[in-house]
């Protein structure tokens, strides 16, 4: 391995775009965040060093046997965020990054690329209103918001230059004349067509342009900053190994990413699969997962210690999940669509690790051909299922230790397919998890803890699903619902119905949002009951609608002055109706 004379940003850039710089398989994916690339870009306009990376030389026969990709060229949050792979049989000699990914992509997108991040409070939907596509300017008449340069004061997180990524409207927004295009210094290559350019826009006498656009001239066309190491024995597994070893110690560089580099040294394709899978459960289901999950479910079914670690991954492993993956793969998407026929979505599933037991079950009963078709031939198993996990999730038995409490869970269901029971093993597994500390019994108290849950808290969908099993939850056709509406609850309105104490103010039970927003004033209805209903009060809705009080589990007592009886009986009714439900 040698140091080579350093090179420039823009000469690297143009490597990347010939295809002679790429990515070998055992590399993750992009992770960086927008302010991580406007960050890095400061830092190289205050001559900071930004690390050194490390190549190796490819050519002859790895070029043949081993995947390589190019540099990700556009980053859209959950819909673009797979490098394309790249014929290099077509490519010339070329070098791999084994170190430095994250920067060189950050440094590509900035000049070249653009970065598309979800907006807070709208729906996954790839479409320029959820996700706009924006590229990276540079503020080129001041420097960043709230700094004072005389006394060397900088913005919160360190940046001295207003580098943000911008959409088109964004820039509308602003003064345009003051934001540059980071990208559009790769066009002004050399001091006269720069010169030209600032005379262009009438900037020969802003001293503050003239220095910042020279300064960024020069850090990507002339100053030789990109330091590099290059590794040129063409030994694959030397390759893979000076990979682990530099990342292992590092802060973002996760096991799974790692393990991942240990697979892909055996099985070729395990990126794309485990991706390709990743990606149908998100755009098929909602759920967002991930390799961790993936690669918990092949320790799960296949080996002895669960124990999520590098070392449990060897070239042997690697073909047994190859030779395994279709099945593996189907069990898992099985899973999560059985997940959201159950009426989960990403924001209601409390844990991801819930479902493994269910992907293991899956594949040791040779169910999950056509699991989620045969309703008839699976109805009870479903059920059984459906009940088991809305439990566990309300136990909450898989915060830590999720490799303990799985490999626990593992025994029984093992064990009842080897003596042919025909359903989910739910008691055998609830009787497992009795010598543990993570027991899913339950007595009063656990129960009362449950009925203070409220409207808006995630845990509440597993309850009332709970008390309100035969909802249409596979599509959808299910409504949290306020039997007194919450609107009431407020001191004028209660106070205009006559329902105040002495003290002028409302009764506790009528003022305490853990009854009038909770469990206690809950239910779940379908759509069109649902929107029948509307504000209409208790009373109302059930003189006008043939509601059936024993099946909405709603005590006869239905006037608001009589909320504090109501809560009383429907806590009881609950109770019973939950103790009930959550026993196996």
């Amino acid at each position: 391995m040698a140091f080579y004379p350093p090179v420039t940003i823009a000469s690297v850039i143009q490597k990347i775009e010939y295809q002679t710089l790429l990515l070998p398989a055992i590399q993750r994916e992009f992770v960086w965040s927008h302010d991580e690339i406007e960050i890095l870009f400061d830092s190289l306009m205050r001559d900071y060093p930004i690390g050194s990376l490390l190549l190796w030389k490819v050519n002859g026969e790895n070029k043949q046997f081993n995947r390589f990709y190019s540099i990700l060229r556009k980053f859209r949050e959950k819909y673009c965020t797979h490098c394309e792979e790249v014929n290099t049989l077509t490519v010339p000699d070329f070098e791999a990054v084994l170190d430095g990914q994250q920067r060189l992509t950050a440094l590509y997108i900035g000049l070249k690329g653009s970065y598309a991040y979800k907006k807070p409070r709208v729906h996954w939907v790839n479409n320029e209103y959820a996700l706009p596509t924006q590229k990276l300017y540079l503020k080129i008449t001041e420097y960043a918001p709230q700094d004072d340069t005389e006394n060397n004061v900088t913005d919160d997180d360190g940046r001295l230059y207003d580098f943000q990524f911008l959409t088109k409207d964004d820039l509308e927004c602003l003064q345009p004349k003051e934001w540059f295009e980071v990208g559009n210094i790769l066009g002004l290559q050399g001091t006269f067509k720069l010169n030209q350019y600032i005379k262009e826009n009438e900037w020969e006498d802003n001293e503050f342009v003239n220095e910042t656009l020279s300064k960024l001239h020069d850090i990507i066309h002339v100053n030789p900053i990109i330091n590099y190491y290059l590794e040129d024995d063409p030994d694959y597994n030397k390759a893979l190994n000076i990979f682990i070893r530099i990342n292992s110690g590092g802060e973002k560089l996760d096991y799974s990413d790692l393990i991942m580099s240990t697979l892909i040294a055996s099985w070729a394709n395990a990126r794309e699969e485990i991706n390709n899978a990743i990606d149908e459960v998100w755009n098929s289901y909602g759920f967002e997962i991930n390799k961790d999950l993936i690669l918990r479910a092949y320790l799960l079914i296949f080996s002895k210690d669960i124990k999520f670690r590098v070392s449990n991954f060897t070239s042997e492993n690697a073909k047994e999940f190859e030779k395994h993956w279709d099945e593996i793969r189907n069990c898992v998407v099985i899973a999560f669509e059985l997940i959201r026929d159950f009426g989960y979505t990403e924001q209601s599933l409390t844990s991801k690790n819930a479902v493994l037991p269910i992907v293991y079950y899956l594949f040791v009963s040779k169910k999950s051909k056509n699991y989620t078709r045969k309703e008839v031939a699976y109805k009870d198993d479903w059920g059984t299922i459906k009940k088991w996990f809305h439990a566990v999730l309300l136990h909450r038995i898989f915060g830590g230790q999720a490799d303990a409490i799985l490999k626990v869970i593992r025994e029984p269901i093992k064990k009842s397919i080897e003596e042919n029971e025909p359903l989910f093993p739910a008691q055998a597994i609830a009787a497992r998890l009795t010598k543990t500390r993570k027991s899913i019994t339950v007595d009063d108290e656990f129960i009362e803890n449950l009925l203070y849950t409220r409207y808006e808290d995630r845990y509440a969908f597993p309850i009332l699903a709970l008390l309100y099993p035969n909802l249409d939850y596979k599509n959808g056709d299910f409504h949290k619902d306020h039997i007194h509406p919450k609107t009431i609850f407020t001191k004028s309105k209660l106070k205009k119905a006559g329902i105040v104490s002495t003290s002028n103010d409302p009764d506790w039970y009528f003022a305490n949002s853990d009854f009038y927003n909770g469990i206690v004033n809950l239910q779940m209805l379908d759509g069109n009951q649902n929107i029948s209903k509307g504000v209409k009060s208790l009373s109302e809705w059930v003189s006008k609608s043939s509601v059936d009080l024993e099946k909405q589990i709603i005590p006869n007592i239905l006037e608001l002055e009589r909320f504090t009886e109501f809560v009383d009986a429907r806590w009881q009714l609950l109770k019973s109706k939950l103790k009930a439900a959550l026993t196996f």
